[in-house]
């Protein structure tokens, strides 16, 4: 394997660039000047019409041939495995090869100050309304955010101005760089959320999550910013090793920079602002629940010590229209209500239930549909938090465990004991079900007033796609 120069190179290969990240960061490499072509397995939307709208050519499937006349770079995805043909032959040939976190490293930090959104929850939210903060105050910043915000054309953009805004992932880099991504990325503001146990795959327990997280706290130098959730009891603990200087966010009462007075509505929130302890001004949110009131609160203050008033903050903040599979609305239609959700952990599924039924009149009902994806919500140790986050549903209907030979019996989520639970809380509840039966299902058991949300943090075989034009008015 060739040793990068970390020099911008004039052609680079993306290995894996059907991923949220790898094609923006493909974008941003484009956006500079650099000849870009990509490979995946297969290749979907919206990160195939983003790639082909950029004019970045992508070939499926993985083919040596596509590294054609050796590019200056090969950039290979953490879904990359060894033994991947094209891997296989940049290596034989001695093609310089980096991580996606590796060449942010190295291309886009020097010079800029960055700021980097972590935790276990709303990193692509709070990214995503940080980004549009310095936007609209006319930084023109640089961001790479896991997700699609709306209003944009993408998560990724090459900016003209100083600031670098990244979501910072605690996953693994690649294959051959197994600490996380955000080691790569040297905030000079940090904004840390709230810290769970969660990608089971790669972390033992709580305490290797906090570890991982207190190499993050220690990057950040002493005249740099950790703006933390300050009612969160891991994040503070991990706040009080820093050497930077300290800005706390929540709901709590001793918490910097506050809300209070919140509420929620169908179509969003708005809360009083307290900074200090004193009242600012009112802050309307298109994003309803009070994870998103933490996440509104935390890229306030990012943006806040990054030399924005809230003056410019509160305006700003209401024209923030939110992300794709973030509760995204599909379809408000003929009552029915139907929302796709990327739902990674039960404590991410619980929230949206909880932020949903707040929003509810008693006689609407509330349907759960979750396929259990992640690394973290298909393995047993979860299985009493699901039934504590479904029941409060109405109605919960769950899929197969996804490729459910990963895992022995006694490890893998049961999911009929997980139905038959909620069925003894009081939900009417199903599973393992096929996509095509819970499609079934809804289309034949949905009425008026029903608040229908489809969580996955996958394809979920189209099913939302589908549920959407059914009762969008297509049925």
């Amino acid at each position: 394997m060739g040793r990068w120069q970390a020099e911008w190179p004039e052609r680079c290969h993306f290995i894996g660039v059907g991923g949220v990240a790898m094609s923006g960061l493909a974008l941003v490499l484009k956006e500079h000047g650099v000849r870009v072509s990509g490979s995946d397995g297969a290749i979907y939307p919206p990160a195939s019409l983003i790639l082909e709208a950029a004019g970045i050519e992508v070939f499926t499937p993985f083919d040596p041939a596509h590294l054609g006349s050796r590019p200056d770079l090969v950039v290979v995805g953490n879904a990359i495995s060894p033994g991947n043909s094209e891997v296989d032959a940049a290596v034989r040939g001695g093609l310089s090869i980096a991580s996606m976190a590796e060449v942010i490293e190295r291309l886009l930090v020097p010079s800029r100050r960055v700021s980097v959104v972590a935790g276990t929850h709303g990193k692509t939210t709070t990214t995503a309304m940080l980004a549009h903060l310095h936007q609209e105050a006319g930084n023109a910043p640089s961001f790479l955010i896991g997700g699609s915000p709306l209003g944009l054309s993408s998560g990724a953009r090459l900016g003209s101005g100083r600031d670098l805004i990244l979501e910072g992932d605690e996953y693994d880099t690649s294959y051959f760089d197994k600490g996380p991504k955000f080691l790569h990325y040297w905030p000079k503001i940090a904004v840390l959320g709230a810290v769970e146990f969660d990608h089971a795959d790669i972390y033992r327990d709580i305490e290797d999550v906090m570890k991982t997280f207190s190499w993050l706290v220690r990057m950040i130098p002493d005249d740099g910013w950790l703006v933390y959730q300050g009612d969160d009891a891991n994040a503070s603990k991990l706040a009080a090793g820093a050497r930077c200087r300290l800005l706390s966010f929540g709901l709590s009462a001793d918490c910097d920079w506050r809300a209070a007075n919140r509420r929620d509505k169908r179509d969003g929130q708005d809360f009083d602002l307290l900074v200090d302890g004193r009242p600012k001004e009112r802050v309307e949110c298109v994003l309803a629940g009070e994870h998103n009131t933490r996440n509104a609160l935390a890229a306030m203050a990012a943006a806040h010590v990054a030399g924005l008033s809230p003056e410019i903050l509160v305006p700003a903040m209401k024209t923030f229209r939110g992300v794709r599979r973030r509760l995204e609305v599909l379809v408000d239609h003929g009552g029915i209500a139907l929302y796709d959700d990327f739902a990674h952990h039960p404590s991410a599924v619980r929230l949206t239930l909880e932020t949903l039924r707040r929003t509810m009149k008693e006689e609407e009902r509330l349907v759960a549909v979750l396929e259990p994806r992640s690394n973290t919500m298909v393995r047993r140790r979860v299985q009493q938090d699901l039934v504590d986050a479904l029941e409060i549903a109405d109605v919960v209907l769950i899929a197969e465990v996804d490729r459910p030979d990963r895992f022995s019996a006694d490890l893998r989520l049961d999911v009929d004991r997980l139905a038959a639970d909620l069925q003894k809380k009081g939900c009417r509840a199903a599973g393992p079900c096929r996509v095509e039966e819970i499609e079934d299902i809804l289309q034949g058991d949905a009425r008026a007033g029903d608040r229908i949300v489809v969580m996955s943090n996958g394809g979920f075989g189209g099913l939302p796609q589908r549920l959407a034009a059914y009762f969008g008015g297509e049925r």
